[in-house]
């Protein structure tokens, strides 16, 4: 199987190993049969030409569902004993070899988080004591579901030898839930371009191909910018065996989509991704036969096929500043493409949220023009056809030169930045060059209320360090019968806080605070504006120039 995932395009292999099930439970001492068969596969792999990486997988949860607020002195001294071991094993081994302190720990708290960084911290220290290659093996620490709460890593006697992991299953209600949950039902097709007309409750409504970039990205930033490498440890997506007919094509061809998507956006952010195979799929694990030869395809470059006849979506999308508030855009033509959308916005993510910024691009290239100084945009294509749209290209970005108008987190210089409007009368948010607190735009809020109540416009998943005081500055225009502003905030553990506003000024900027509190968790679940009316209003208010401390 090693040789033929060489053959079919792929350079590394992460295999899971078990080595508290294979090891005396009073001695700690792992059962040298079991040693032998990791070190035949790892010395398989290598021979084939792959690079390996060995961890501890869920291995019963010993580590994994044991990580609490203080160290467990067993847990403790298990981390020594195995990594001791298998690193006094491995030694003489070169770069080829990584080791991997975990696989998925389960962390409910950055107090936890603090639990497992002490493990981590014993799994490095006892690697590097036992010498030879190990001194400068690239160990690799596995975090949690939110990136903010790993923001350092432990020291390292060796400097830059150390990568962090993340696994990549978002929705997971589409790549490995096939059926309804009691926390949410089962999605069967993902990406606009496959949703399925015949049955759009099954359709993804969340997860999609912006919340794989923005999640990237917030790796890239976090960890890769700074010189810390990333590895998608696990990703992949998998057909619903209960599907018949056109559902199934199109859920079939959605999840090769799906794990085309996430690998070429891991790519395109900088990360090493690594697809989660099944048994005997896409190789046969005991023969090496290709029994996926279409997934393989798709993993290593190839398109992914729409069902009903739309283009292939576009490759290698590149993104440059050409100089006064210009970037050029480049791409590979799609098959059967007339023409092509441009997508563009000031966040990862975002860009499928929001209209095209130019459709019916003919050519492979573009100059979008006009746009602010100092200002990081991102982009995307879509090709498009008598059929109708392909998938969304990856991601690319450029910054322009210059000095940003408005630095603040939220200026909304380019778009709502993610902001949406809540239930009421709110009809929607634009970006608006009407009023702006500082640089050009500022976020419109439209009222169109026929009676006085409540309404909101909310910003989900920000991660705000806990303490910081969140300043924003809202524009009410003189006639307006809002009476009110309430700042609302939930954390991740959907603790509520907020402050009230009363009295507010017309046809005036009022800059309005809220302190995240010190014990609150990190990221919010939602940061929230709330208006209150007295009475039936159509109106514009404005919103600009939020940050924090």
């Amino acid at each position: 199987m090693f040789t033929s995932a060489a053959s079919a395009g792929f350079n590394a292999v992460r295999i899971p190993c078990a080595w508290d099930f294979n090891a005396n439970q009073s001695t700690y001492a792992i059962d040298p049969t079991y040693m032998t068969q990791v070190k035949q596969a790892v010395d398989s792999a290598i021979a084939a030409g792959l690079y390996v990486v060995i961890n501890d997988h869920w291995d019963d949860g010993w580590l994994e569902n044991n990580i609490g607020t203080s160290v467990d002195p067993v847990i403790n001294a298990k981390m020594n004993s195995y990594w001791t071991q298998i690193a006094t094993e491995f030694a003489g081994y070169d770069n080829h070899l990584l080791f991997a302190g975990a696989n998925e720990p389960n962390i409910a708290s950055p107090a936890a988080m603090n639990t497992l960084m002490t493990y981590y911290q014993t799994f490095i220290n006892a690697v590097r004591a036992t010498g030879g290659n190990n001194t400068h093996r690239w160990l690799v620490l596995q975090s949690v579901s939110d990136p903010s709460w790993m923001n350092t890593l432990p020291t390292d006697s060796t400097p830059g030898r150390l990568m962090v992991e993340y696994h990549q299953y978002t929705p997971s209600l589409f790549t490995i839930f096939h059926t309804d949950q009691t926390w949410g039902n089962a999605m069967y097709f993902w990406g606009p371009a496959y949703h399925y007309s015949g049955d759009p409750s099954r359709n993804a409504t969340w997860g999609e191909e912006g919340a794989i970039d923005s999640f990237f990205q917030q790796l890239t930033d976090q960890y890769v910018s700074k010189g810390i490498p990333v590895m998608i440890g696990e990703f992949g997506a998998y057909a619903a065996s209960s599907l018949t007919g056109t559902e199934a094509t199109y859920n079939h061809d959605s999840t090769l989509y799906w794990d085309k998507y996430v690998a070429e956006s891991a790519r395109a952010h900088g990360l090493s991704p690594f697809y989660w195979s099944t048994p005997d799929s896409p190789f046969n694990w005991s023969t090496g036969a290709v029994t996926d030869a279409q997934l393989i395809s798709v993993l290593t470059g190839g398109v992914a096929p729409l069902p009903d006849g739309a283009p292939d979506a576009v490759s290698n999308l590149v993104a440059n500043n050409t100089g006064n508030g210009q970037i050029s855009l480049s791409w590979t033509a799609s098959a059967n493409a007339s023409s092509y959308k441009l997508y563009r916005a000031a966040e990862s993510g975002f860009e499928s949220a929001i209209a095209p910024v130019v459709s019916g691009i003919t050519g492979t290239n573009y100059t979008d023009s006009g746009l602010n100084d100092g200002t990081t945009y991102y982009y995307q294509i879509v090709a498009v056809n008598s059929a109708g749209p392909s998938g969304f290209s990856t991601e690319a970005h450029a910054t322009t030169p210059g000095v940003n108008p408005d630095p603040a987190k939220y200026n909304f210089e380019t778009d709502p930045q993610g902001w949406t409007a809540g239930s009421g009368f709110i009809a929607g948010v634009t970006t608006s060059t009407v009023q702006h607190y500082s640089g050009n735009q500022s976020l419109a809020i439209n009222f169109n209320g026929a009676a006085g109540g409540t309404a909101d416009v909310y910003l989900s998943n920000v991660v705000v360090p806990a303490g910081a005081t969140i300043t924003l500055h809202v524009w009410i225009p003189g006639g307006s019968t809002v009476t009110g502003i309430n700042l609302n905030l939930q954390d991740y553990n959907w603790n509520f806080s907020g402050s009230n506003y009363g009295s507010l000024s017309s046809d005036a900027w009022n800059t309005l605070t809220l302190t995240v509190p010190v014990n609150d968790t990190t990221p919010l679940q939602r940061l929230d504006i709330q208006f209150t009316t007295s009475a039936a209003w159509t109106g514009t208010v404005y919103i600009d120039s939020i940050q924090w401390n």
